[in-house]
């Protein structure tokens, strides 16, 4: 029987899916840590998220967040608040778009400044596998004022 590698952290670490504003909303000031790996900061419009999961955070609060470096065609980041429409596939595996908010570090360090957010850094880190659809990853942080 296999091991569940998070148990430990059970009570403390509960995986949340829903919409993530939504979510957020419903609970102001719930949260010790905002934690994304490649999710709802790429997929919704980060000027209702960042104001949302700053108000969901507890004084004090943690948002870390991975993003993408570039959009998955090999265009960049973008220097402006707007989405692209990027190909997906629907789970019966019919063409599909998807909006994606794949932005420069100086745009998300201003998005996480007027969201409210303090201590805002972020890093980059290379591709683990280089590739043609290889990117680097910003990895951003940022607190709940206390």
């Amino acid at each position: 029987m296999a091991r569940d590698p998070y148990g430990h952290l059970e009570p403390r670490l509960r995986p949340v899916h829903a919409d993530a504003v939504d979510h957020l909303a419903e609970h102001p000031g719930s949260y010790d840590v905002f934690h994304s790996a490649f999710g709802s900061p790429d997929f919704t419009d980060p000027r209702w998220l960042l104001p949302a999961a700053v108000r969901a955070l507890r004084p004090g609060g943690l948002l870390a967040a991975s993003a993408p470096g570039h959009y998955p065609g090999g265009a960049p980041a973008g220097v402006d608040v707007q989405h692209a429409e990027t190909p997906a596939r629907t789970p019966a595996g019919d063409a599909a778009t998807m909006r994606r908010w794949v932005l420069q570090e100086t745009v998300w360090t201003k998005l996480l400044d007027e969201a409210g957010f303090t201590r805002i850094s972020i890093d980059r880190f290379p591709p683990a596998v280089p590739g043609a659809r290889a990117a680097d990853t910003p990895l951003l942080r940022a607190r709940r004022p206390s």
